[in-house]
């Protein structure tokens, strides 16, 4: 996604930034987020994982990040790479999101030991990168869980058959999240959560103007109360379970991204499907995108739980201002058609400046 600079000892590096500007605005709703997030009329909730609220006032802080990756090649077969990115939001201004060595068996088959992104989505790997898309983030109704990164091992195989494309992964792991985000702007009270045993696969192909992409991931879950170590949520097994279908198409002005999805998180009483879908058109130094976005729970009987049923409209417009710099300026409508409102219904203004170098 960036241009890459060589250093001595066959060291290269690559780094990108993002100043996001928001502002929401709607009807007043007290919604049921944490009483440190419930504040003032309206609330857009932009970043799950990292837990980015934006409210009625206008706020820099919710989105801006800033990166560094680095890899350094240490035979033909084996490298290291790291990235730290850091955030305007507090308590998270600087994270180790990547650290793993790759190691090539061949041409076609790499396998990785350490920490990297977790990639449940299509733009898992380069979300943080607002410069690779052309909305001002990917859409927060599919892209928001708690956890988004995972220590552990893939495997992973690219071949071409003609003109297709076949890159295939395995991965395993596991993640335990301090002090975790998105779970603040659901309680008051600080929790860790452990995803452990995490297993999955993705297979991405493309072919043409054509590329897909459908993945699998599940995982144990357990959630404590960091105050007393209490263990809320300990299963003895799987228990939550991700599947993930894209289909894209870049047909020659033409820009479309569809995601969809599903989740199940039986132990806690909830099952989800969600949905995001994009219509860009290129004009010169100019794309204006259109899109809509839905994700909605179903609750089991007696488990206590509320549904959220969110769904979403945008409409974006990018402007190519220099080689790897692109401003941005997108309007978002939030309905909220959950019995009670979670968040309530909401609209946003937001721009950013993407940069990479």
């Amino acid at each position: 996604m960036a241009s890459q600079h060589s250093l001595a000892l066959d060291f290269s590096y690559s780094g990108f930034a993002t100043l996001a500007l928001g502002r929401s605005s709607g009807a007043c709703t007290e919604g049921a987020l944490s009483d440190r997030y419930n504040l003032g009329c309206t609330r857009f909730i932009a970043d799950w994982a990292h837990a980015g609220v934006y409210r009625d006032t206008w706020s820099a802080k919710q989105e801006s990040r800033a990166g560094l990756q680095g890899t350094l090649r240490l035979s033909p077969e084996l490298s290291a790479t790291a990235q730290v990115t850091a955030r305007a939001l507090e308590d998270q201004h600087l994270n180790l999101e990547w650290a793993y060595l790759s190691y090539k068996f061949s041409p076609s088959l790499t396998l990785q030991l350490g920490r990297k992104r977790l990639p449940l989505y299509y733009y898992s790997d380069f979300q943080d990168i607002g410069y690779a898309y052309n909305t001002v983030r990917p859409s927060p109704d599919v892209y928001g869980w708690d956890v988004v990164n995972y220590n552990g091992a893939s495997l992973s195989h690219s071949s071409n058959f003609g003109e297709l494309s076949v890159r295939s992964e395995l991965l395993l792991g596991s993640e335990n999240s301090r002090d975790n985000a998105y779970s603040k702007m659901v309680v008051n009270d600080p929790k860790d959560v452990r995803w452990s045993g995490i297993g999955g696969a993705a297979v991405e192909v493309s072919y043409d103007w054509f590329s897909g992409r459908l993945s699998y991931v599940r995982s144990k879950f357990r959630q404590i109360d960091r105050a007393t170590g209490a263990v809320e949520v300990d299963p003895s097994g799987p228990r939550q379970s991700f599947l993930g279908l894209a289909l894209n198409g870049d047909v020659g002005n033409w820009v479309i991204r569809t995601e969809f999805g599903s989740s199940d998180r039986d132990l806690i009483g909830y099952k989800a499907k969600f949905y995001l879908a994009t219509v860009g058109y290129r004009l010169g130094d100019f794309t204006l995108t259109g899109g809509s976005s839905a994700y909605r729970e179903t609750a089991a009987a007696g488990s206590g739980y509320n549904p959220v049923k969110l769904r979403s409209e945008l409409l974006a417009l990018r402007y190519e201002l220099h080689k790897g710099g692109a401003l941005k300026l997108q309007f978002d409508r939030v309905r909220d058609q959950g019995a009670p409102a979670y968040v309530g219904n909401s609209r946003l203004l937001s721009a950013t400046y993407d940069v990479v170098f």
